[in-house]
This record gives C-alpha cells, sequence and structure tokens, in this order.
C-alpha cells in the first residue's frame, strides 16, 4: 500500500513507517493526512507570514478614509488565511484516534469471543495496537495547537499594536 512512499525514504524509515501504519489500522493513514495538511499549513503560514502594515489613520474629511481602512481589513484577513482550517483539524484529530481506539478495542473484544481462554500476553498486544491511533493522535495535535497559539497570539499582537487606543 505505501510502495509510492519507499522511493522517497530511506529504507529504515519506510519498514518504521510501515510497520506502524499497519499495526495501528486503516485510521493511521487518516492521521497521517491531518498530519501532512497540518504540517503544510504551518510551514506556509510560517514562510508567508507578514505583519499588518502600520495603520494610517486618516484625517477628518480626508477623501480616502475608507480606502485606508479597506486596505487594513484586507491586510488583517491574509493575516488569518487558513486560521479556520487548522482549527477544525486541531479539533477533528483526537476524534479520529478516538475512533481508531474503539476499532481496536472491538476487534480485541471479538477475537477473545472466538477463542476459548484468554491469553494475557495476546490480549495486552491487542490493547496496545488499539491504543497506537490515540497516541499517534495527541502526537499530531500538540504541535498543532502550539502552532495556533502562537498564529492567534501573533494575530492579536499585530492588532493591539496598529488600534490606538481611543
Amino acid at each position: 500500500m505505501m510502495d509510492w512512499l519507499a522511493a522517497w525514504l530511506p529504507w529504515s524509515a519506510y519498514r518504521a513507517l510501515d510497520a506502524l501504519m499497519s499495526q495501528g489500522g486503516m485510521i493511521m493513514w487518516v492521521i497521517f493526512l491531518v498530519a501532512a495538511i497540518l504540517l503544510y499549513l504551518t510551514l506556509w503560514r510560517w514562510l508567508t507570514w507578514k505583519t499588518l502594515p502600520a495603520r494610517r489613520w486618516p484625517q477628518p474629511g480626508e477623501r480616502e478614509a475608507l480606502m485606508v481602512k479597506a486596505e487594513y481589513l484586507r491586510a488583517l484577513n491574509r493575516m488569518e488565511t487558513g486560521l479556520p482550517l487548522l482549527k477544525a483539524l486541531i479539533m477533528i484529530t483526537p476524534l479520529l484516534g478516538l475512533t481508531g481506539t474503539v476499532t481496536g478495542m472491538v476487534l480485541v473484544f471479538d477475537g477473545l469471543s472466538l477463542g476459548s481462554s484468554a491469553d494475557p500476553r495476546q490480549l495486552a498486544s491487542g490493547i496496545a495496537r488499539a491504543i497506537l491511533p490515540t497516541f499517534a493522535s495527541m502526537a499530531v495535535v500538540l504541535p498543532g495547537m502550539f502552532f495556533l497559539s502562537l498564529w492567534q497570539r501573533k494575530v492579536r499582537r499585530s492588532l493591539q499594536q496598529n488600534n490606538p487606543q481611543e
């Protein structure tokens, strides 16, 4: 399933990723996709970050007052581009991990019901595999939350610097 990835990764990294994905189940691919999108958004915003232009407050009676205000609002809109998508991905990712864990636990208990005896080693292995998607989702969410907090703080700071106290 991951043959296309073998061309991009060193063999040891490919084998480790393949083992992780096969242990965690199909939901791990969704978490991997969300992680790739979060990484893209983070790098894109980090490389294209621009602060708001210095706000020039027009004098009363100035004809271009609306033009100045419109430019400021366009710059603010550019600063917040991608923020709603980042918030949505951060909110969805723990639910994806939980879904993977529940699915894995259902498979573990299904295996217990088919067998006549419960082997503790096999049960522990199944539970560890079931918890893997939750761990993966938290590993994706925590850096995403850090960047979201940083991004929101920069927008808020830029707004405070450019808005005079009235």
